[in-house]
């Protein structure tokens, strides 16, 4: 498992996960990355640096692997001198608000190396339509993300729970996550639900602007802000609630998603395509319109006053979707490749 810069976020959740059951079904897996911004933790699988030095010892490293897994834009062009099978998991779509240099790093390297890819693997059809359109690449399989259903599921302890009835948001602080809207939408809600609460657990680049907006408001009871948490206690995060809501802009595979699924919770979240697929897949939450605070205001309620006929989706489309899974569909692409 290959990454460029490997830090704290989802696709680090994806690789890890995957590894960790890749090496339980006896595949010798080793995340690596140019950069470690954290380390993964301990797991079925090793963990080293790409070696950089120069181009003779970084194929000589790539060679040492059978079939070299890329999760990140900027490591597909390590593709253009290892001998190896070579494939490249897309996470992220070329119009995602992250940034001119990630937008950059992707499209040209994509470009660049696609010829030469002997597999592709996007978490959702949305991004294997995103591939076709952008790219003109066919043939992609489409491996969903996973859930650890060990660790994020239904009966937990209610440790956060700070209101009636409470939302969750989880994720980096982007400006494409639009969390404004959710605080927005919360302070119309309250006036059915004056206890209601909304938990924003992550941190990042719009953190102190909607802190800004949240003290503005007077609404500090009413939304607060958690920060990062360690994976051992963001279970009890979801557990908490009763709704997971988001109004995010550009995603494929939104890990909360599956999380909040695994435990019993419905989502209500913006009508991008990749939620359209994911809540028509699930039948496991509601989607509303896009930008329309009062449609999501109304569709917070409506998920609350009916959260009881979504339990029973949301955990089966999670078990469906178990990291054990996901592990196996990635082994039988790495078998086909073997037989090449």
């Amino acid at each position: 498992m290959t990454a460029g810069l490997y830090s704290l976020g989802g696709f680090s959740t994806v690789v890890e996960n995957l590894a960790n059951e890749l090496g339980k079904k006896g595949v010798d897996v080793t995340i690596s990355a140019l950069m470690f911004k954290r380390i993964p933790p301990k797991g079925a699988y090793n963990v080293c640096k790409i070696p950089i030095v120069n181009v003779s010892r970084l194929r000589k490293f790539l060679d040492y692997f059978d079939i070299v897994h890329n999760h990140h834009p900027i490591t597909n062009y390590l593709d253009l001198i290892s001998h190896q099978h070579f494939i490249y998991h897309y996470h992220g779509a070329p119009n995602l608000g992250r940034g001119n240099l990630f937008k950059f790093s992707m499209l040209s390297s994509i470009k660049v190396t696609k010829h030469r890819f002997n597999a592709i693997i996007a978490v959702s059809e949305t991004g294997r339509a995103e591939l076709e359109q952008y790219f003109n690449l066919k043939r992609v399989h489409v491996i969903y993300n996973g859930v650890d259903t060990g660790l994020f599921k239904v009966g937990l302890e209610e440790r956060f729970r700070n209101g009636t009835p409470q939302y969750l948001f989880v994720g980096n602080l982007y400006k494409h996550k639009k969390v404004e809207e959710l605080i927005l939408a919360l302070k119309e809600l309250t006036k059915t639900y004056p206890k209601a609460h909304l938990q924003i657990v992550g941190g990042g680049h719009d953190q102190a602007k909607l802190k800004s907006l949240v003290s503005r408001l007077n609404f500090q009871k009413h939304a607060s802000f958690v920060g990062f948490v360690p994976p051992s206690k963001l279970p009890y995060y979801y557990s908490s609630c009763d709704v997971y809501v988001t109004a995010s802009r550009c995603e494929l595979f939104p890990l909360p998603l599956i999380e909040a699924w695994a435990c019993g919770k419905p989502v209500v979240a913006s009508s991008i395509p990749a939620h359209a697929e994911l809540l028509s897949k699930s039948k496991a939450g509601i989607l509303y319109k896009t930008g329309d605070l009062e449609d999501l205001c109304a569709n917070m309620i409506l998920a609350y006053t009916k959260s009881a006929s979504f339990k029973n989706y949301a955990i089966q489309f999670a078990k469906t979707n178990e990291w054990s899974a996901v592990a196996e569909k990635a082994l039988t692409i790495y078998n086909e490749l073997m037989k090449t």
